[in-house]
Parts: C-alpha cells; sequence; structure tokens
C-alpha cells in the first residue's frame, strides 16, 4: 500500500498528472452519458403514457372506434403514433388512404371506412401472406377496402441491400391519396427502407391536400426515406411542412400547407 508521499509524487509527475485527469474525466463522461441516456428513455416513457391516456380519452367519446383493443407493444404501433393517426382520421376525414404494412393502425384505418366514412377508400399493402392470414380475420369488411399482397423487389443503396413492394405504381395507377401511411416493408437494419413514397411522390400520387406519416423516425434509415420524400416533393415544387410526435418511438409527418394544422391535434 502506498504512503501519501508517494501518492503526492505520482500525482505531482508532469507526465502521470495529465494521464490521471484524462482519465477521470472520461469516467464522467461516461457517466454522464449513461445518465442523459436514462433520462431521455423516462422522458419518452412518460411521453408515451400521456399518448395512451389521450388515446383512450378520445376512444371514450368515439362512436365510430367500436373495437378499441390495440396491441401496443414489441414492433407494433405505439401509443403516439395511434393517438395522432386516430385524430387525423377523425378530424381530416381523409378520402383516399394507402397503408404500407399491415398492423395496429389498420385495426383503426379500416373500422374509419366502415363506421365513419363509408365513401372513402382505403388500401393496404402487406408482402406477407401468413400476415395476411392471421389478420384478416380482426379486421371488419367493406367494399372500399383492399388488403392487397405485394412481393418485394430488391435493389442496392449505398452499398447495402433494401427491398420495396414490387409492381406498386401499377397498382395504384393514377390514384391521389390524401392520406400515406409509411409502415412496411419492415425496414431496421436498412438505409433506404420503405421507399415506395418517394416514387409515388415522383409518380403523382399525391393530393393536393395530403398527410404522409413515417413511423420509426429515429432511425437512419428511415430518416433517409424522409429526406428523399422532401427532395421529391421539392423537385415537384409542392409546398409542406413536417413536424414529429415521439413516444418509445418517433413518428415524422410532412404534411401539405393546407393541412399544417395537424400539427396541433
Amino acid at each position: 500500500m502506498q504512503n501519501s508521499s508517494s501518492k503526492k509524487k505520482i500525482l505531482s509527475s508532469p507526465r502521470e498528472k495529465p494521464a490521471i485527469f484524462r482519465e477521470i474525466a472520461r469516467g464522467y463522461e461516461q457517466r454522464l452519458a449513461a445518465l442523459e441516456e436514462k433520462i431521455e428513455l423516462c422522458y419518452n416513457e412518460l411521453k408515451e403514457l400521456n399518448y395512451a391516456h389521450l388515446l383512450h380519452d378520445g376512444m371514450r367519446e368515439s362512436f365510430w372506434l367500436k373495437n378499441q383493443t390495440f396491441d401496443l407493444h414489441n414492433w407494433a404501433a405505439n401509443y403516439s403514433f395511434i393517438y395522432l393517426l386516430f385524430r387525423i382520421l377523425d378530424r381530416i376525414e381523409p378520402q383516399n388512404i394507402l397503408e404500407f404494412g399491415l398492423g395496429q393502425t389498420t385495426k383503426l384505418t379500416t373500422q374509419y371506412i366502415v363506421h365513419k366514412n363509408p365513401k372513402a377508400h382505403l388500401s393496404v399493402c402487406e408482402h406477407s401472406l401468413d400476415w395476411i392470414k392471421i389478420y384478416r380475420p380482426e379486421l371488419p369488411k367493406h367494399k372500399h377496402i383492399r388488403i392487397n399482397h405485394l412481393d418485394l423487389e430488391y435493389f442496392g443503396y449505398r452499398r447495402q441491400r433494401n427491398d420495396k413492394y414490387a409492381g406498386l405504381l401499377e397498382l395504384v395507377g393514377d390514384q391521389k391519396y390524401d392520406l400515406i401511411i409509411v409502415d412496411g416493408p419492415v425496414g431496421g437494419g436498412k438505409n433506404l427502407p420503405r421507399s415506395n413514397v418517394v416514387d409515388l411522390i415522383g409518380h403523382g400520387n399525391l393530393a393536393e391536400d395530403f398527410v404522409i406519416i413515417f413511423d420509426d423516425a429515429e432511425r437512419v434509415g428511415e430518416k433517409n426515406t424522409i429526406k428523399k420524400a422532401q427532395a421529391a416533393l421539392r423537385k415537384k415544387s409542392v409546398a409542406f411542412q413536417t413536424f414529429e410526435r415521439f413516444g418509445i418511438k418517433r413518428q415524422a409527418y410532412i404534411v401539405s400547407k393546407s393541412r399544417s394544422f395537424a400539427a396541433f391535434l
């Protein structure tokens, strides 16, 4: 065990002193980073809880949302996503909806067509036949609801393999959509996932008044796709605004100027 005089010699050494301070600083930086991460996680969980309360309060007064049971966990949609989608359907009342990825959000969009706006149209795209077989029996049926099975096509982007729905432009034709929900195909681990929406913008499939919702907007790949979508809109001289919502996951919204009030729903 070193005595106090030997410690003084070590600490007073001109070479050792900066190294010790750097080590101490690194330790504090690591602890601070871990603490900040925990604080952010707690904050996001509190936001999620708040959206859960808002959703439950809103559903209580809803005449058209008959099935109010949602499984919002794991890879499914979260409360911030479902809440604002519910508000958009309830207040904006879109007429033509295109949904990428069959799931919890489809429980909302199908009920909207059946019980609130039966003149509206919903087209859902999904690549997994097994998933369609599981989900279809749970969904209400209507002549304006189409569940489309589309295979995936693969392409490279910055030396990584990505995928998107094959044959989508042929499927949609010249239809213009005022609500597009971008939550499929599976996007994790890709650097340009869910890029069909960029093709749709270039093809002219957006209505003059529109809302585009991107789930998982905290991920790098989705951020790249969102930037591509914004660039495609600028190329067509389409004015738009963006905003985000988040709980335990983050959603990004691109809306026409006429739909900018969606940020306050």
